[in-house]
C-alpha cells in the first residue's frame, strides 16, 4: 500500500511540472536541463572536471571516455563543454594547451561514435550523415568553450 502511494505522489510531482504533462519544455526550462561538462583550470595548473581531478596529458583521453560512454548509456551527450580559469593569472600558453587536448577528446569522441554507429570514420561519411551528427551531437564540433 506505502508503494502504490509513493507512485501515485511521485508521478503527481511530475505531472505538476510545468511543460512534463504536456511534452512541450519552454527555453528557461530547457537551459536547465542542458547538460554541461564544465573544466575548471585554476593558477597551479590543476584540472578539475566535475568532481575529478585531471591531468593535463590525460585530459584528451578523459573527455573522450565521458562523452562516449554518455553516448553507449543514454544515446546521447551532453550539450557543452565549459572551459573556466580562476581568476586570469593561468599563462596564455597553457590555456592553449589545454583547449587543444579538449580538441583531441572531442576528435578521440567522434571517432569512436563513428565506428560504433557506422563502422566507418568520420570522414568517410556522406554529407548527409554528418550533418545529421553535427546536429545531434553539437559537443563535438563546439570551437568556443567560453
Amino acid at each position: 500500500m506505502k508503494q502504490i502511494l509513493l507512485i501515485l505522489f511521485y508521478s503527481s510531482l511530475l505531472l505538476s511540472i510545468p511543460g512534463f504533462a504536456n511534452g512541450r519544455v519552454s527555453t528557461t526550462e530547457q537551459k536547465i536541463i542542458e547538460k554541461i561538462i564544465e573544466i575548471r583550470l585554476d593558477e597551479n595548473g590543476s584540472i578539475n572536471v566535475g568532481r575529478d581531478i585531471v591531468g593535463s596529458d590525460d585530459l584528451a583521453f578523459y573527455l573522450a571516455e565521458r562523452l562516449f560512454k554518455s553516448y553507449l548509456g543514454t544515446g546521447q551527450m551532453q550539450d557543452k563543454i565549459i572551459l573556466s580559469t580562476a581568476g586570469n593569472n593561468v599563462p596564455d600558453m597553457v590555456l592553449q594547451v589545454i583547449i587543444n587536448e579538449i580538441k583531441a577528446g572531442q576528435k578521440k569522441a567522434l571517432t569512436k561514435l563513428c565506428l560504433e554507429k557506422y563502422k566507418v570514420f568520420f570522414e568517410n561519411i556522406d554529407v548527409k550523415k554528418k550533418e545529421k551528427l553535427k546536429k545531434q551531437f553539437p559537443v563535438l564540433f563546439q570551437t568556443d568553450y567560453q
